[in-house]
């Protein structure tokens, strides 16, 4: 490959402005081609030079604030404590440090097999293929920039030199990015179910957002990998694939068929649209690979009939986004206010003795199901009612510890205990000892 690059460096004077005028092609087309495509009815972002990089001008959907804040070239400078994370067929992600933040590094993969396909086409050479394959990451620039949302990563910048050297990883074509922890189906059954409820609650906004579009985004290559957690909050970090137009027809209807399941869906062709298709289709993936393992499994069991009723949702498209959106925020609502809850006419907390700013020695910590961590017995609870139950119907339950921390629903996080012993001070925490 440096052969080629290095036979590549040979050519006249008249080649290498070639080049760069391409590579300026590549970015306003992917710029003007996202811009009209889910066109709403936006002015497409000019394209200028500034101290020797490629700078798109301020987003209708980017605060002047976070334009000034956003990297650039000169912050491949700056970079501590880069580790690989991973690489697939365009792009090598990294994770990095910038001052105290911690950020999500994405170059063009040299190695990769966009790269080496392309050399293996006739008079291709590495500078050639490098700029085709950059021109997906100028796509996913533009796209992370318009689309915005609380539930697709926020870039925090981006470095598009005018004359990019491939040799040198600090003169590259490359994306900062929110850094966001991996996930797959292990790691999401671990969570206790209120933080999985949060990440269905998440995924059905992010269908809505990506539905509202003059023509609904397709996620075509929607897998787990795609997504990552950041402070508790899913989000999608991958948009190499998605469609930005729905699927065209000539006078049939557009079906599909989900994978290893019998689940099929057909949206009629009107004026050569499918209308909706790509809806249903993000409605069916979020189902297949989120809702159906998370959502239903350890929910309350008196949310049991709506988790069920949601997840069915999901898996057969019976429901618009908009539609789930509002059976899932009304499922928040019901769970962070307790409404669920079959209020009993017996006074738990009758039977305990109440001690203010006391805590119980971890080693009275045992395990139980409603755990929300790798140790003790912890869940949260509307308030010490509930606790006081929880504690009473379980035989290994002698006392529970009331803590100020509170999970994004605004329930408390509750420790419950094997015993007591010597009692500790805790000023964040109230200890109640059964009588």
């Amino acid at each position: 490959m440096h052969k080629l690059y290095h036979r590549k460096q040979t050519f006249s004077s008249k080649c290498a402005t070639i080049l760069k005028i391409s590579f300026a092609c590549f970015i306003l087309t992917n710029i003007v081609l996202f811009y009209y495509i889910v066109d709403r009815y936006q002015t497409p972002e000019c394209l200028r030079t500034e101290n020797g990089e490629w700078r798109l001008s301020v987003s209708s959907n980017l605060s002047k604030t976070d334009h000034f804040n956003e990297l650039n070239c000169s912050s491949l400078r700056k970079f501590e404590k880069v580790r690989f994370v991973a690489a697939g067929y365009t792009k090598s992600t990294y994770k990095v440090r910038l001052g105290n933040r911690t950020l999500s590094l994405k170059t063009v993969n040299v190695e990769g097999h966009d790269i080496s396909f392309c050399l293996h086409q006739e008079d291709r050479y590495l500078h050639d293929c490098f700029l085709l394959t950059a021109s997906k990451l100028l796509r996913e620039i533009a796209i992370l920039r318009s689309i915005q949302h609380p539930n697709i990563v926020k870039i925090l910048g981006y470095c598009v030199p005018v004359d990019p050297d491939i040799s040198d990883p600090r003169h590259t074509v490359a994306i900062f990015e929110e850094y966001g922890e991996p996930i797959d189906v292990i790691k999401l059954l671990q969570l206790s179910w209120e933080d999985r409820l949060r990440i269905s609650l998440g995924l059905s906004r992010l269908l809505k957002h990506l539905s509202t579009f003059k023509e609904p985004i397709a996620l075509n290559d929607f897998r787990r990998q795609q997504f990552v957690v950041i402070d508790g909050e899913l989000k999608l970090i991958d948009v190499d694939d998605v469609g930005l137009q729905e699927q065209r027809c000539h006078d049939k209807p557009c079906c599909a068929t989900q994978p290893s399941s019998n689940i099929s869906i057909c949206v009629p062709c009107v004026n050569s649209v499918c209308h909706g298709f790509n809806e249903k289709m993000n409605i069916l993936r979020t189902g297949r690979h989120f809702i159906k393992h998370i959502l239903p499994h350890g929910a309350p069991v008196q949310l049991n009939s709506v988790t069920n009723r949601i997840t069915s949702a999901f898996q057969l498209a019976s429901l618009d986004t908009n539609s789930i959106w509002r059976e899932v925020e009304d499922l928040v609502t019901v769970f962070k206010s307790g409404q669920y809850r079959n209020v009993s006419k017996i006074r738990y907390l009758t039977g305990y003795k109440t001690y203010y700013h006391r805590d119980v020695s971890t080693k009275f910590d045992y395990r139980c199901q409603l755990t929300v961590s790798g140790y003790g017995c912890m869940t949260s609870v509307l308030d010490a009612e509930e606790a006081a139950e929880i504690c009473w119907n379980d035989s290994k339950c002698k006392a529970f510890v009331l803590t100020n921390i509170t999970t994004w629903t605004g329930r408390r996080i509750t420790k419950f205990k094997s015993g007591f012993g010597n009692l500790l001070h805790n000023r964040k925490a109230t200890l109640f000892l059964k009588l």
